[in-house]
């Protein structure tokens, strides 16, 4: 692989991996519809409520975060966040957890069945998605704890990425490129092959797609793909922001250790500017947008722009010379996430 490997978006295959049991086939069990009991969540009251430095949040734009790790299980390993209105999941190797945010006290609860270690989650029009690396993905089913396979018919099980449009159509990027179904995943069309895939974005009609390469640009529902940005290096964490697009791009080889790079498009992916560097930085892992605010986790912590870009601020030191830290948003709250390699 030619790529920088893509900082923190590889980090979590390297982390699954080295976890997995080898002698473990995950692929029968993958391809099944699960069904939890009666009650689709399990509360976690009865465990030790000893967790901590595993999620922070912060409600004050980054000035200040505090700890929301309790009721977690001790030393947990995370590799995504995911945050919508009322809530916010966590992917981890030991299954999916839940925590509401409109409650006053809220409690991490963990979804029954899924014992398998989650790579991420997605939202979908009707249903959350996830997937589990080299064993596919599943569409949950609100309030039924039903969670049903949609990789039956897909023949690359690598699912890095998945996005559903609003007519429905569902595109996920793996391994061996991009693959979309019109008809609920009974049938795939591979519309992009020849490079891994590892983030979507959607505004408008314009689809943008990261992957080993640069990105790529459809505007016909994803039936035809033209390249928009090649030769910078590897894009990843390809994300709608107010206005455009924005993406973290990790230049060159590992062994160059070139800094990562932002850049972001106003004009619905067709044309893409760099932003400046950021002070100090060599690793980005992940950006948000938080209100006026972006997010950045990086090597160095967590900054933040007002700007869109031009300027940053440190809000967060990093902690640790191991930390990398994915985030996520909900409404004005920001969710940062601590992940740890082997």
């Amino acid at each position: 692989m030619r790529i920088h490997i893509l900082a923190f978006l590889l980090f979590f295959q390297s982390f699954v991996a080295c976890r997995q049991d080898q002698g473990k086939t995950q692929s029968a069990a993958a391809s099944l519809t699960f069904q939890a009991p009666a009650a689709s969540w399990q509360g976690l009251e009865k465990k030790p409520l000893t967790a901590t430095n595993i999620i922070f949040q912060s409600v004050d734009n980054g000035q200040t975060w505090q700890d929301v790790s309790t009721g977690l299980p001790e030393k947990l390993g995370v590799g995504r966040v995911f945050a919508d209105r009322n809530d916010i999941y966590l992917s981890t190797e030991d299954g999916l957890y839940h925590r509401s945010t409109a409650l006053v006290a809220p409690v991490w609860e963990k979804e029954v069945f899924m014992e398998e270690k989650i790579t991420d989650v997605f939202p979908g029009q009707n249903g959350l998605y996830v997937s589990i690396y080299q064993s596919g993905f599943f569409k949950g089913m609100p309030g039924t704890g039903i969670w049903n396979a949609m990789h039956n018919a897909l023949e690359d099980k690598t699912v890095r990425t998945v996005l559903e449009t609003p007519d429905g159509a569902v595109f996920v990027g793996c391994e061996s490129g991009v693959y979309k179904s019109s008809d609920g995943a009974k049938t795939w069309k591979h519309v992009f092959s020849g490079e891994g895939v590892n983030s979507f974005a959607m505004s408008g009609n314009a689809l943008i797609c990261g992957n080993y390469s640069g990105l790529m640009r459809s505007t016909d529902g994803g039936e035809h793909w033209d390249w928009v940005m090649t030769g910078n290096g590897s894009a990843f964490k390809t994300k709608r922001i107010e206005g455009g697009f924005i993406t973290v791009v990790a230049p060159g080889t590992w062994q160059e250790a070139k800094p990562n790079r932002l850049y972001t498009s106003t004009d619905g992916g067709k044309t893409w500017q760099q932003l400046q560097d950021l002070p100090l930085v060599r690793d980005i892992y992940d950006i948000e947008q938080a209100g006026k605010y972006l997010f950045c986790s990086t090597d160095t912590g967590i900054s933040r722009s007002s700007d869109g870009g031009k300027t940053w601020e440190l809000v967060r030191a990093r902690g640790d010379e191991k930390e990398t830290v994915n985030l996520a948003v909900s409404g004005q709250v920001v969710f940062a996430v601590l992940v740890f390699g082997c």
